[in-house]
């Protein structure tokens, strides 16, 4: 085992290994990553939505006529009311889409830039609750002290740690949703299948530095990470999109089983008898979709193993399946340690960029001089984690503000000056931003790696430090180099007489005596 391991794979402390992923999550290589990987895949649901529903408009009661809702026999009453149920059903389809791809409200508070679609937001003004600087000095109102840093912790905290995975399960999940029509279910799946497509790649390289890190061998560098996963980038891939696979599979036979049962009286019939058989297709999808919370496993199983979709699935599936509540011990404890370790690197981010402000504003004569205050430079901070209330102090700037008022003071006291160092610290600041929320990033896939090894240990017996490294050669005996010794040259050491070989001796053959 590797210098600095705690031994055995049957050590009772070897759980303590997660409390080494704090400091394993942070190296830098890890969170520009974990940040490449956030805007890209920002940018890829914001094209897909805007391809989906970019020019989707909302219903609107002048194109429902009753009369083209009328039946044979109905009266006007029913027509009118089924034109409104079709008014009412679309109109809730439309606001279902724009909770996952609208653009949000321009004409409503800052606040509009976190309130846009889920899959249309860019990750630094995604809604990650409030700051935890401001909440530790007690200058986030009521959502301050102790009370509210617990609070965070068990309602936005859990989230934020586990944004990997949401993002990849939820739009699987909301294709259950009865408000999602067909073309909404392929965005949905498209969504997640690039989601998991970018993070099998960047996620992927993330775990192939920390096993290696975690195994006490040399770490390797990003590009030698990057190149491994791009030769093993199918299977990091497919492992995750198998299960999902057979879920659609099952979904298509099941649907055969209901084309049955339009069959007047004989589906009747047929349904009732084989009823067992969609509640056996149930039962099975279940199995799937759950054991789909071991998907982080496949990622370091890949990485540590050197192996293909194939063992990245059965190891998996087998782990969480096999030793539930080894996993959910695992899982419990770094969830636990990873929302306060992510809540102290929120902290300290917000704290590092705070101090930056608070220095510069001690300079004689910015608030005096009022188209040079230093609130003007942050006017496009970016809003998650609350660092635009963070770093402006004017009530006319904050998120709260109409536009209308912003815009007035912007008019009045921010001159065009400003606009370039804005735009200039405003990608500077969301820079730095990205790092922040990228340790989460990199913090999920590094616990996954411990949690897997954990696993492995337990499971198959496996020592913890026994992980796939490319510059391993096998342990095979080497003979010693032969060299011919030169014209001239008198060999060293005892000469060998040279003999012949042996050969195989013909016994003599007795000749005949003639007859006496």
């Amino acid at each position: 085992m590797a210098e600095g391991q705690i031994g055995s794979s049957r050590s009772p402390w070897l759980w303590t290994e997660l409390f080494r992923t704090f400091q394993v999550a942070l190296d830098p290589k890890k969170l520009l990553l974990a940040a490449i990987g956030l805007v890209v895949t920002a940018w890829v649901t914001f094209v897909l939505s805007w391809v989906f529903f970019g020019m989707r408009s909302e219903p609107v009661a002048a194109n429902y006529d009753p009369a083209v809702y009328v039946k044979k026999g109905d009266s006007e009453e029913f027509a009118k009311k089924r034109a409104a149920d079709n008014l009412a059903r679309d109109t809730a389809a439309y606001q279902f889409v724009y909770r996952l791809a609208g653009p949000g409200d321009a004409n409503a508070t800052v606040e509009w830039k976190r309130n846009a679609g889920i899959y249309r937001s860019m990750p630094w003004h995604e809604d990650r609750g409030p700051n935890p600087f401001l909440m530790i000095t007690g200058q986030a109102g009521d959502a301050s002290g102790s009370r509210a840093v617990l609070k965070w912790l068990a309602g936005d905290g859990l989230p934020v740690l586990l944004e990997p995975l949401v993002k990849f399960l939820k739009p699987v999940t909301l294709l259950l949703n009865p408000l999602a029509d067909f073309w909404t279910r392929i965005y949905l799946l498209l969504v997640a299948f690039c989601t998991l497509a970018v993070w099998a790649y960047f996620g992927g390289a993330i775990t192939r530095i920390a096993v290696l890190q975690l195994a006490g061998k040399e770490p390797p560098s990003l590009a030698e990470a990057l190149r491994y996963v791009t030769q093993k980038y199918v299977h990091y891939v497919a492992a995750p999109m198998v299960p999902l696979f057979f879920v659609a599979g099952i979904v298509f036979i099941t649907i055969l089983f209901g084309l049955i049962h339009l069959l007047p009286f004989i589906g009747d019939l047929v349904t009732g008898v084989l009823w067992p058989v969609p509640l056996l297709l149930g039962f099975a999808q279940a199995l799937l979709l759950v054991g789909l919370v071991g998907y982080p496993l496949m990622f370091a199983t890949i990485s540590a193993e050197g192996t293909d979709t194939f063992d990245a699935l059965s190891r998996s599936y087998n782990y969480v399946y096999q030793s539930p509540w080894h996993y959910i011990w695992y899982a419990t404890m770094a969830l636990v340690y990873g929302m306060v370790v992510v809540f102290f690197v929120g902290f300290m981010g917000s704290f590092i960029v705070y101090l930056s402000k608070w220095a510069l504003t001690q300079t004689p004569g910015t608030e005096v001089w009022s188209s040079r205050r230093i609130d003007h430079i942050f006017i496009n901070a970016p809003t998650t984690f609350g660092w635009h209330d963070l770093l402006v102090d004017r009530p006319e700037l904050k998120s709260y503000a109409s536009e209308e008022v912003r815009n007035a003071y912007m008019k009045e006291f921010v001159g065009a000056g400003n606009y370039i160092s804005a735009t200039l610290v405003g990608l500077w600041t969301t820079l730095v931003l990205l790092f922040v929320v990228g340790y989460g990033y990199s913090y999920f896939f590094c616990a996954s790696t411990v949690v897997y090894l954990l696993m492995r240990a337990h499971v198959d017996d496996t020592e913890f430090d026994e992980v796939f490294s490319e510059d391993e050669v096998p342990d095979e005996p080497l003979l010693p180099p032969t060299t011919l010794p030169g014209p001239g040259v008198q060999p060293s050491g005892p000469t060998v007489q040279m003999v012949d070989p042996p050969t195989l001796r013909t016994p003599p053959t007795s000749e005949p005596q003639p007859d006496k």
